[in-house]
């Protein structure tokens, strides 16, 4: 029988608007899925078990007299740590900000509860979202590897079922990089399209807040509840399709993957998961965009001189009590000319403009790569340079491959393709801005025509002696 935490969004709000399943009921559930993982796995930052009981109590009052609030009515969810929830511990993952309560919910978690979110609590972050440090948070798939960053609770929680949603922010890629190495769905939208108040930013022009799920449909769920209800580029409803759109054309740049140092087994996934997109209908040409090299580079020195402004007060009173990594950030920030910045916002500029050209003149919808360069590293091994040489142990190659859609604005979307050593491989979509449903509509179909979307966890994930074996089992067996 399957339990609630089980179901992912779409599935269990189909059930609630049928009366099938209460919120009392879901909430209860993943509340148990949460206490029974939260000691091998640590998503968690705080927990706010009756907060989210009485949200349910109120959607299940709501659905007896007819009324539904929206595509996440009765579905708890997880906020990660740099996301202002009104009441609850607002720490950002630093002792710097130890007992920091937020007055105010942030402007996306007022529209999660506007259309019907529980939100169950706050997950762990990377210092500030910088990436730096060891959270406590462990990979489901292999606790000694690397679990994603800064997203790092909110991708852990979804994959081992403490919550069917979650939460996280991306400057360079904290949402698609954890969704990639949990095996899940995680979307960067467009810039704009997502209320950015009320967070911890690191850069307030490249930070966007992107939903962390285990499908496809869940992804735009999420989506749908995260936006205003005349959001421009996001129809009301998100309809997925069940067949590729006619005239669907993908680029992929391989010259890229080289310099991006992709591995031979991450780059054989991808080849066939593009084989895939082809016998399902998709157009697949190739590229050459060697300007995508300048969008690291430029995306530091814009995204490390912002960051100076959020912290400086903060710094200014407890700069001991930041990490050592993150305070040479900031403090690097402060560093970089402004002509640097003026080049890097011109560089953006460019950027944005000649992709826009690019795509449009070849009739491209998405630039299609590997989320990742590697699958997830051994954590002890792993460098967290921003600026190292490209290679399967470097944040750095994660950063140069992400770090275009923030930089220009446009969407990214990751889901899983497949696996390589045992381990999850995310394939990697970068959109034309406000082109939400396309990119999710091309993601859901190739989900529904291949094995690697996980509908729902290992139930022992966490407890296998061998959890890379158990997980990759559980899959075969839905192929």
């Amino acid at each position: 029988m399957t339990e609630g935490w089980e179901l992912g969004i779409a599935e269990a709000s189909v059930l609630l608007r049928r009366r099938e399943l209460s919120a009392a009921e879901l909430v209860e559930s993943v509340i148990g899925r949460l206490e029974a993982t939260e000691d091998s796995v640590h998503a968690w930052a705080y927990v706010d078990q009756q907060g989210a009981r009485r949200g349910a109590l109120a959607a299940d009052n709501s659905a007896r007299r007819g009324e539904f609030l929206g595509p996440l009515h009765g579905i708890p969810l997880g906020v990660k740590d740099v996301i202002d929830v009104r009441g609850m511990p607002a720490e950002g993952g630093s002792l710097a900000l130890k007992g920091r309560v937020a007055p105010d919910d942030a402007g996306v978690v007022r529209h999660l509860r506007r259309n019907g979110g529980v939100i169950l609590g706050k997950t762990v972050t990377h210092e500030f979202a910088f990436g730096q440090g060891t959270p406590p948070s462990k990979n489901p798939w292999g606790a000694e590897r690397y679990a994603g960053g800064s997203s790092v609770g909110s991708g852990v929680a979804v994959a081992v079922g403490s919550a069917p949603g979650t939460l996280g922010t991306d400057t360079g890629g904290s949402v698609r990089n954890p969704a990639s190495v949990n095996c899940l769905v995680g979307l960067k939208a467009t810039a704009g399209l997502i209320d950015g108040s009320g967070v911890l930013n690191v850069s307030h022009t490249l930070d966007h807040i992107g939903p962390i799920t285990r499908s496809v449909a869940d992804c735009a769920a999420m989506l749908q509840g995260m936006v205003g209800p005349s959001t421009p580029g996001l129809q009301e409803k998100t309809v997925l399709p069940e067949v590729m759109p006619a005239l669907t054309r993908l680029a992929v740049d391989r010259g890229a993957w080289a310099e991006w140092g992709v591995t031979r087994d991450v780059a054989a996934v991808l080849e066939q998961a593009v084989l895939t997109l082809e016998e399902l209908g998709v157009e697949i040409v190739d590229v050459s965009l060697p300007e995508l090299k300048m969008a690291l580079p430029a995306s530091l020195a814009i995204s490390l001189s912002e960051s100076v402004e959020h912290h400086r007060e903060w710094l200014g009173r407890s700069a001991e009590r930041y990490l050592q990594g993150t305070r040479v950030m900031i403090e690097t920030g402060a560093l970089v000319p402004p002509e640097d910045i003026q080049l890097a916002r011109h560089v953006r500029s460019y950027l944005r403009s000649s992709l826009r050209t690019a795509m449009q003149n070849a009739g491209i919808q998405a630039l299609v790569s590997p989320t990742l360069p590697s699958v997830a590293p051994i954590e002890a091994d792993m460098s967290h340079s921003l600026t190292g040489s490209t290679g399967q142990d470097s944040l750095s190659s994660a950063l140069m491959m992400l770090s275009p859609a923030n930089l220009t604005g446009m969407p990214g979307l990751s889901i899983p393709c497949g696996f390589a050593a045992g381990q999850p491989v995310g394939m990697h979509f970068l959109g034309r801005e406000f082109a939400e449903s396309n990119l999710l509509g091309i993601a859901h179909v190739y989900e529904r025509n291949t094995p690697w979307h996980a509908k729902v966890p290992v139930r022992d994930i966490v407890k296998a002696e061998n959890v890379r074996s158990a997980c990759v089992e559980y899959h075969a067996g839905r192929s």
